[in-house]
């Protein structure tokens, strides 16, 4: 049992977008000045190289380099969970090795999809990761279903076999889904939701925080859900939710991550709008509108 560790972890975790220069380099400069920005925002955990952080885009060295860089900039203001998910399991191992020997808190791993989808292919590759470090770990499910995903069995045999487990990111809208994996392991270890548009759902039936990518520039938004919430508040946790949904729904003319960068813009940090990942079309206006919605809900003054 790992009923301990529960309270532990918990809250508003941003999985952190990687800036880049024009070149499309890491912009090491910019992703300092970030994270020194969100340990001054109602955050908990950093989770850099997450999706959000194009992480599949980056080279070993690089990701290695960001390792470095976030646990300098926050300096333990905030706990560090380094993603460290990659295209195969050696290395998987050998960032997760890297990222517990040079200062991260924890490292964040991805459900593979490069593996059999069968629940012991996943088990093998989780209990390689949980042997080869000395930090605890966080299963990344972002898929919450199918062959690639984790199922209520097999995090209950994750949870009692694998001694440096203490958390999983579950990205799903089902709430059926979320009720069953909260009911099997929330007592245990922490439940994070993986979606703050339904975060209020999946807090109701056991989630501990949220893992979402609007924790990047309106964590404070996402904090007041979870602590309306947690006094008891439903009404008033509801109108928050309800305003978290407004707020994603207008960043969706122009693909993600570079909608959440133009939001950053607009808070003064130097992103450019640079990402690897490629993305839909899309229009002037709808950068437009993000900035001018944006300016409101943040309550950004006008340049």
């Amino acid at each position: 049992m790992k009923n301990q560790l529960h309270e532990k972890y918990n809250g508003i975790i941003p999985p952190v977008l990687t800036p880049f220069n024009e070149d499309k380099t890491v912009d090491f400069q910019t992703l300092e000045k970030f994270i020194d920005w969100l340990c001054q925002q109602k955050v908990d955990i950093l989770f850099p190289m997450g999706g959000s952080g194009e992480y599949q885009t980056l080279e070993m060295d690089e990701r290695k380099k960001i390792i470095d860089s976030v646990v300098k900039a926050a300096g333990g203001r905030k706990q560090v969970f380094a993603g460290t998910g990659a295209a195969s399991l050696e290395e998987t191992l050998e960032l997760s090795r890297y990222a517990s020997e040079h200062g991260a808190d924890g490292v964040g791993v991805v459900m593979p999809t490069d593996i059999p989808g069968n629940e012991e292919s996943i088990f093998s590759y989780y209990q390689a990761v949980n042997d080869a470090i000395d930090c605890p770990f966080m299963v990344y499910d972002p898929r919450g279903e199918g062959p690639h995903s984790a199922t209520p069995k097999l995090m209950r045999k994750m949870v009692d076999t694998l001694d440096k487990l203490v958390a999983i990111k579950y990205r799903t809208v089902n709430g059926e889904y979320m009720g069953y994996m909260a009911r099997e392991i929330s007592d245990d270890i922490s439940l994070f939701s993986g979606a703050e548009t339904v975060f209020l759902q999946d807090l109701s039936v056991g989630a501990s925080g949220c893992v979402g990518g609007g924790a990047n520039f309106y964590p404070a938004l996402i904090r007041e859900l979870q602590n309306r919430f947690l006094d008891g508040d439903i009404l008033g946790a509801r109108k928050v939710q309800y305003k978290i949904l407004e707020a994603t729904t207008v960043l969706e003319n122009v693909y993600w991550p570079l909608s959440g960068k133009i939001v950053l813009q607009e808070l003064g940090l130097p992103f450019k709008l640079v990402t690897r990942v490629e993305g839909r079309a899309y229009t002037e206006e709808d950068i437009r509108k993000i900035r001018l919605y944006y300016r409101e809900l943040l309550d950004i003054p006008n340049a």
